[in-house]
């Protein structure tokens, strides 16, 4: 059953207000230059990755805003998911081009890596790293951040609602997750015309991680109903419009409801993630694989070894799903199916992990914030064996 058949998509003009001011739907992407005068913004730096900046409506936007007396710069040196050396560049053209603030195009690397560009150019590329998650212990102090419109260009990393910035440590070996409550973006403007033109490559991988947001925080052991019930909606959303949207990118409804998942799954997850993530962290840190094929091939391995703690939970959402049977073996047998459907790979070994990474992978993944939020206590033997699994291809037998 599709969730809203009687809707026409291109009457939806929503504003929301939660977890930040969120302007939805169809075209909503003309409304920039309007924005950046409702925050005070009028020479912002615009930070995203070549291939977006080379896109028309790219240069259609900056057109618009220079006619609105709005003078924006370009950084497009995001290549992949960001580093310290990006970050510390990034902060040096915005502070010697004396930019006010900063509009954030692209995928999730480009979002994260604005967000930490605006928390460097404030407090200076050194002292990033007393802005970890592990790091942050009480409230944060208030910072003269410029301010962060969000203008997303996939469906899955939701980092255009949350306060955190994801990125590669110096050395290479380990992400970390940069969080002030300011780095939340003031606008987001959440324009799903913006993503049919990702190819089904790039739709499937930041799809399965919009899923994994959902599907992780729904398992999260923290108690916060309302975001469960975001977290299963989100979850039915992908279900019903993540295939169309792989095979007909240009399907508006089908990306609507993808985009509208992703920004669940991102509220949602303010309970935590798990295993999946800890791991993901660690492989794309070492091998600079994309986030979202690396849950794809981590998801039914960690879910199996959860199961055990989340069956009530997995019942719950097999019956939102209409799955043929209400368990958690049923959902992820469906997530088998989804894998195979939008073409993602079965194991971490199609991705150029070995058995002989393991040792190192667990160690990193065991120093990840997300491990301490997985149902299922993850110490070295435990997420080794599941590790070893993830990379076999090979589901443990009831």
């Amino acid at each position: 059953m599709r969730p809203m058949p009687d809707v026409d998509i291109h009457a939806i003009q929503a504003n929301w207000k939660h977890p930040t001011d969120i302007r939805f739907g169809l075209q909503r992407i003309q409304e920039l230059p309007d924005i950046c005068w409702e925050l005070g913004i009028s020479h912002p730096l615009l930070v995203t990755d070549k291939g977006v900046a080379d896109l028309a409506f790219v240069q259609e936007m900056m057109t618009a805003a220079g006619q609105e007396s709005i003078h924006p710069g370009i950084f497009a040196q995001i290549q992949g998911e960001p580093d310290a050396q990006c970050i510390r560049q990034g902060a040096l053209d915005f502070r010697q081009g004396g930019y006010n603030g900063i509009v954030a195009v692209g995928g999730g690397s480009a979002l994260d890596a604005a967000k930490a560009i605006a928390l460097a150019a404030c407090v200076g590329p050194r002292r990033l790293w007393l802005y970890t998650a592990e790091a942050c212990s009480g409230p944060a102090p208030a910072l003269p951040l410029p301010s962060i419109i969000a203008v997303p260009t996939t469906a899955g990393t939701g980092s255009e609602v949350d306060a955190n910035a994801v990125i590669t440590e110096e050395g290479g070996e380990r992400k970390v997750s940069l969080y002030h409550p300011q780095l939340m973006p003031k606008v987001v403007i959440a324009d799903p015309v913006l993503t049919t033109q990702l190819i089904p490559y790039l739709t499937a991988a930041t799809g399965m991680d919009a899923l994994s947001h959902n599907l992780e925080a729904l398992c999260s052991p923290v108690f916060q109903p309302i975001l469960d019930a975001i977290a299963v909606q989100g979850v039915g959303f992908l279900k019903e419009w993540l295939p169309v949207a792989v095979a007909h990118g240009e399907n508006e409804e089908a990306r609507m409801y993808t985009m509208a998942a992703s920004i669940m799954g991102a509220m949602a997850f303010e309970k935590g993630l798990g295993a999946m993530h800890a791991v993901a962290h660690a492989v794309g840190a070492r091998f600079k694989i994309h986030h979202g094929r690396v849950i794809g091939a981590v998801m039914p391995y960690v879910l199996q070894v959860n199961l055990p703690h989340i069956e009530s939970k997995m019942e719950a959402l097999a019956r939102r799903l209409d799955l043929a049977h209400y368990s958690g073996q049923a959902v992820l047998d469906w997530i088998l199916d989804l894998r195979l459907e939008i073409g993602l790979p079965h194991c971490l070994a199609e991705l150029g992990v070995r058995q002989e990474h393991v040792p190192d992978l667990v160690r990193t993944a065991l120093q990840d914030v997300n491990v301490h939020t997985n149902p299922e206590h993850m110490e070295e033997t435990a997420l080794g064996r599941m590790l070893r699994r993830a990379i076999s291809g090979e589901l443990e037998k009831d």
